[in-house]
This record gives structure tokens, sequence and C-alpha cells, in this order.
């Protein structure tokens, strides 16, 4: 076997043994960090137009500084995204710098680009995977360094589809407690990645308070004794992973 191949079934393999959206963003970062990169986004994007507080949950994976996610959220840059703009239309895998290229406002282009570059987000690779129910979903890889020209981003493409394929399918599954609402199942499963409450505010769009409202709703209906008691309880109930 080729040391490629044996490297693809030891990525399959980690993946398989991970719990937590966290733990296959290590084993993403882990990859793409050999290219680089430093953090990663990915989600499902809309098939029509919808409010902001919603966007949240279409969102996969979420591994950049938590002060840019909390900004490019509360501003809704999601509308403004050279990058998103052109996930409408392409299916084959571009970098940030493509996007940037393309994009139809030139304002939005030096917006996005200019304050990513902030937070050392200067150019990316984005993988469209598209699903055979007709949706769009996509990781996109971020980093502070220029891509290469030599770089063989390749290797990602199989990695955002491997993994997209598989965390939609383990989301299908999951078998939630009828009388936890939807944003109690997501606090409770954020916080169980090990999110702050700050940081599941800015994934969900909503404030810390109601994060922590959410989450001692949950823990009351689950009957446990705290916040930790409740996340034990909800692994244990198969409710996270």
């Amino acid at each position: 076997m080729s040391d490629r191949f044996i490297r693809t079934i030891h990525f399959i393999d980690t993946v398989e043994r991970t719990n937590t959206a966290a733990d296959v963003e290590d084993c993403l970062l882990a990859l793409a960090g050999e290219f680089g990169f430093t953090g990663v986004f990915g989600g499902i994007l809309p098939t029509r137009p919808l409010p902001l507080n919603e966007i949240s949950s279409r969102v996969l994976f979420q591994r950049y500084p938590a002060e840019w996610a909390a900004r490019y959220n509360a501003r809704g840059y999601i509308f403004l995204d050279p990058v998103v703009e052109r996930l409408s239309s392409a299916r084959n895998p571009f970098t940030w710098h493509e996007s940037y290229e393309t994009g139809t406002q030139k304002q939005n282009v030096e917006l996005i680009r200019g304050e990513a570059s902030e937070f050392g987000l200067r150019d990316g690779y984005v993988v469209p995977v598209s699903t055979i129910d007709g949706h769009i979903a996509a990781l996109s890889f971020g980093g502070e360094g220029g891509i290469p020209d030599s770089a063989d981003l390749s290797v990602l493409n199989f990695a955002a589809s491997y993994v997209v394929g598989r965390h939609l399918h383990r989301l299908a599954t999951r078998n939630p407690r009828p009388d936890l609402t939807p944003r109690e199942w997501d606090c409770l499963l954020w916080a169980g990645e090990g999110k702050t409450d700050w940081e599941i505010s800015v994934i969900l769009g909503i404030s810390r308070s109601t994060v922590i409202k959410h989450i001692t709703s949950a823990r009351e209906k689950l009957g446990a004794a705290n916040r930790a008691h409740a996340i034990a309880m909800a692994i244990r109930k198969n409710l996270i992973r």
C-alpha cells in the first residue's frame, strides 16, 4: 500500500473515533495545518434567504478566532462575504483569493478581506460538498500565510466530503429527548463540546444570558445537579456524543 493510502485510512480511523464536532475539527486542522491553515468553518448553505438568527442552525463546524466569529455573526457578514457569494454557483474547490477576484461587490471584498486579515486569516481554501438531496455544504479552511502554488490541496477535498457526510449522518440518527427544545439541545450540545457560554452565544447568534437560560432549563428537565452532570446525562442518554 502507498503511503498516501495508509494516511487516508489513518484519517478515516481517527475521525471514526471522534465523539464531538470539536474532535472532528481537530482532525481536520491536523491535516490542513500541513498547508498552514489554522482555522476551519463548515456549514450548509441556505436555499432561501434566512433571518440572521437562523443562520447558526446551519453551522456544522466552527474553529476560528472567537472575536472574528462574533463580529462576523453580529454584523451579518455572511450576506456580504465573497466566499459565500461564490458558493452560490461554484461546485469546485476555490481559494479565498479567487473569490475576492470574482466578487461582484468590491466594497464587500475589501471589508471582509481586510477585517479577516486582522485575525490572521489572509487566505483560505473552500471545498463545496453537494449532497444527494440538492443542498450545498462547504468547508472553508483559513490561515495567515499565502497558499503556495505548489501545494496539492486536493487531499482536503476528500477529507471535507468524508467529514461532512459522516457528520450529517450522525445528526440525522440522533434521538433527541422530546421535551428538550431545539435551542436547549443546541446549547447542551455545544456545552458538551467544551464551549463556554459566550462562545455558544457567538455560534448560535443569541445572548449569553439566553444560553445560560437554555442550559439551566435543559439541566432541570434532565434532573441534573449541575451543568457537568447535565452533559454527562445527555451523553449517557445518547442526546449528545
